[in-house]
């Protein structure tokens, strides 16, 4: 599925949307925890026929199901203000998390995939200059770290932006690491992390990160513990082929989290070509044991296909 369509699709499912179709979460019976942090997204339809769309349900849901974390459960927007019931849903959402235990992964917020904005110093609205692209993320910023406290959040994504044809390549990278290290700095004192995450340039024409190997170049040398990578497996395996960056020591030590998909369709782990079974097994044997993001759809809109999906992670889950 293409990444535009897929996003546009998760953008169209309501906060909290008011439905009379019962979630079915109440029919699956509590199970044992995965061992590994499998966090869904739960601002994306994944399992909305057993979830339902209503996010408590969804997170209820989740705990029912044996997930220790999620991610993604709003989607962070710097066009507009947000109203004092957008607010307080945010902040119900995280009383929510709270009460269930349930931990936070990153929430989508600065990755910027058309405009050169670290790259190149220009904003969305055409303004350009360090002057203009600083004052637009220290905006993007506080708008993001008010809706990570409202969710109880402490994670964010961020992206450098587009390629600047018009620019030497190694003066955007220059860019790009000044601007990184400007929000990392602010992220640090406000008790954030910042999260790069690379895109594959087949479903993102034009990006400037690309593959994992630069998104941990950006974070050595931004040198902040507020800069991290979230190592996306479907966009590794779309750009590169194949996932040997998972044994490169100057990538592995940088990553916060992790994306799952499948490629090509990126749906579901099994439903494609990367060796997930593998992929999971390496990745706890060397020792990681945080966030990994579902962000995925379903190769079926089927409940059948909704419980074999949870039954893949935990077949997953049993190999670790």
């Amino acid at each position: 599925m293409n990444r535009r369509l897929f996003l546009n699709l998760a953008a169209s499912v309501p906060l909290f949307p008011v439905f009379a179709q019962k979630n079915l979460f109440a029919e699956e019976k509590a199970v044992k925890p995965f061992k590994m942090l499998f966090a869904p997204r739960v601002a994306m339809p994944l399992f909305r026929r057993m979830a339902g769309k209503d996010p408590i349900d969804r997170l209820e849901f989740f705990k029912s199901q044996g997930f220790r974390g999620v991610e993604g459960v709003v989607f962070i927007q710097h066009k507009r203000r947000y109203t004092k019931e957008e607010k307080e849903k945010q902040k119900l959402i995280g009383q929510k998390l709270k009460e269930l235990g349930l931990l936070m992964g990153p929430q989508s917020s600065m990755n910027e995939k058309d405009v050169p904005t670290m790259t190149a110093n220009k904003t969305p609205d055409g303004k350009s200059g360090k002057t203009a692209i600083r004052d637009m993320l220290k905006r993007q910023l506080d708008t993001t770290f008010e809706v990570l406290e409202n969710v109880g959040g402490k994670t964010f994504i961020a992206g450098p932006g587009a390629l600047d044809n018009d620019i030497e390549w190694i003066r955007q990278y220059e860019n790009a690491v000044e601007n990184m290290a400007f929000c990392a700095d602010i992220a640090e004192k406000s008790g954030f992390v910042m999260e790069i995450e690379p895109l594959n340039t087949l479903s993102h024409p034009g990006v400037f990160c690309d593959r994992a190997e630069l998104a941990a170049k950006i974070c050595r040398q931004v040198n902040r513990k507020s800069c991290r990578m979230l190592y996306d497996i479907f966009h590794e395996q779309m750009q590169m082929k194949n996932l040997n960056t998972l044994d490169d020591p100057d990538v592995w030590t940088c990553i916060e989290s992790f994306h799952v998909a499948d490629a090509p369709e990126r749906n579901e782990p099994g439903s494609g070509t990367i060796d997930y079974p593998k992929v999971f097994k390496k990745i706890w044997e060397k020792g990681f044991r945080g966030i990994i993001g579902l962000e995925h759809t379903q190769s079926s809109d089927t409940l059948e296909c909704e419980r074999r999906i949870l039954d893949r992670y935990r077949s997953y889950d049993a190999l670790v």
